[in-house]
């Protein structure tokens, strides 16, 4: 009986251009660890210690197939601290260490007269083995399917499980792009959104507040489509209490099609995309405007929440203020600018003088708000940098620390748990830890940057469209 195929396990999903229509497509993630697949699992059912024997094996024929790196792989999309570190000299030692700790705490058992069931803890550790080498394996089939994909002829789009964040954008057609924002491996802050640009227009209806609580800092994702889904978590007196994150790498499908068919739509009847994509949203637009610029409240929804019963619940009201406000305000209210240059040819569907003058008229009164906070944003940067530097120099000892007890292992052997077996797992814990601050103190100077590039942008755009 054939198992069905899944995206991101089996194949990756595509958009893909074909004679000028916008198509979806797959490419098979190759297996390239068959006959090794085959011969850990067999090692590993064998019903007495082969330890070394697999140890043996991992070490001749796994050694020069699999690269010592860091790999960006979420096992789950909304599960958080993921990555996978494929490193066959450590996983061999560590698998060494492991049974020899078994052998010592079956001796300390029958010292002490107590029950200890070798072949138990045995199994276990070869379940263990067999779980890390074929994730091992998963990890580095898909790590080479990105790279076929990127070879495909007019590969516009792939799927991926990449963890942390995401942005890439993709030219669909001459007219349409598309950003694909993701932050996989991020627990209940996890999130999936597309972002469409028509003719230099954002078609932006959503914005989401994403608040990294442990992080100590907040962004304001705007967005045309989730691909998330909130589930409904009960308490105990069976009452709705909060809203779980989920998304999957099925969710995948949803979002090619939703690219593809505006995509389509756009190249087969632009007029009916405008009014679709485009218009509506400048009619929202331009009608808050004014509500953008006074109120410092505002909720942020997942559209995908909507089909879920307590809509109360599920909306949150946010008070943003400083850099989250002015760049909320900042893309919408400036960032409506574009639609008098862009929108001004559509004349014949929609009459846009109107919207022109009151779109000017709050610009002239926010502006002066923009080049505060560009001042702002430049102090954060430097921040941000400085207190990179400093976490560098922690995060660096760290690594010195690492090849400490990398050579404790050598050295002590068997005797190394007995030395460091807690002091080493507190360790790891917080190397991984690090790590996770180091991607994190990343992105807040890459937030940032982005910022003041944002904010450089949108004045050059007022002076050139408003010339006050």
């Amino acid at each position: 009986m054939m198992t069905e195929q899944k995206i991101n396990e089996d194949f990756l999903l595509l958009i893909v251009s074909n004679k000028g229509i916008i198509e979806t497509s797959t490419i098979k993630i190759d297996d390239f660890f068959e006959d090794e697949t085959l011969s850990i699992k067999k090692l590993c059912e064998e019903n007495f210690d082969n330890i070394s024997q697999i140890t043996k094996f991992i070490n001749n024929s796994l050694k020069l197939k699999l690269p010592n790196k860091i790999f960006n792989y979420c096992k789950e999309l909304d599960k958080p601290y993921q990555s996978v570190i494929i490193n066959v000299e450590n996983g061999i030692q560590d698998i060494i260490t492991k049974r020899e700790l078994i052998y010592t705490n079956q001796k300390i058992a029958i010292n002490k007269k107590n029950e200890y069931n070798l072949y138990e803890k045995i199994r276990e550790l070869k379940s263990l083995i067999l779980e890390n080498i074929l994730l091992w394996f998963k990890v580095f089939n898909i790590e080479l399917a990105y790279e076929k994909a990127k070879k495909v002829p007019n590969m516009l789009v792939y799927s991926h499980r990449i963890s942390g964040w995401s942005n890439p954008e993709y030219q669909i057609t001459d007219n349409l792009k598309q950003q694909v924002k993701t932050n996989f491996g991020y627990g209940s802050v996890s999130y999936f959104f597309t972002l469409l640009t028509f003719k230099s227009i954002q078609i932006t209806p959503f914005s989401e507040w994403i608040d990294y609580r442990y992080s100590s800092f907040s962004e304001i994702i705007r967005y045309t489509k989730s691909f998330r889904n909130r589930i409904l978590v009960l308490d105990k007196n069976n009452m709705p209490w909060y809203y779980k994150t989920k998304i999957d790498n099925s969710y995948w499908l949803n979002a090619i099609e939703f690219t593809k068919n505006a995509a389509n739509l756009s190249l087969t009847n632009e007029k009916e995309f405008i009014e679709k994509y485009i218009i509506t949203e400048c009619e929202i637009l331009v009608n808050g405007l004014e509500r953008f610029y006074e109120e410092t409240k505002f909720e942020f929804i997942d559209e995908n929440q909507l089909n879920i019963g307590n809509k109360t619940i599920i909306r949150q009201k946010v008070d943003i203020n400083g850099y989250e406000l002015i760049d909320f305000r900042t893309e919408k209210i400036i960032g409506a600018l574009d639609f008098i240059t862009k929108i001004i040819e559509y004349n014949s569907i929609i009459k846009t003088d109107e919207y022109s003058q009151r779109i000017i008229s709050i610009n002239r009164k926010f502006i002066p708000n923009v080049f505060i906070a560009l001042e702002n944003q430049n102090i954060e940067l430097i921040k941000s940098k400085d207190n990179f530097d400093k976490f560098t120099i922690f995060h660096n000892e760290l690594f010195e620390k690492e090849k400490f007890y990398k050579n404790e292992k050598i050295r002590l052997k068997i005797d190394f748990d007995i030395h460091y077996e807690k002091e080493y797992s507190e360790f790891l814990e917080l190397l991984t830890k690090s790590s996770e601050e180091q991607k994190q103190h990343m992105h807040k100077i890459k937030l940032h940057t982005d910022n003041v590039n944002k904010l450089t942008e949108y004045i050059n755009k007022y002076k050139e469209i408003i010339n006050d």
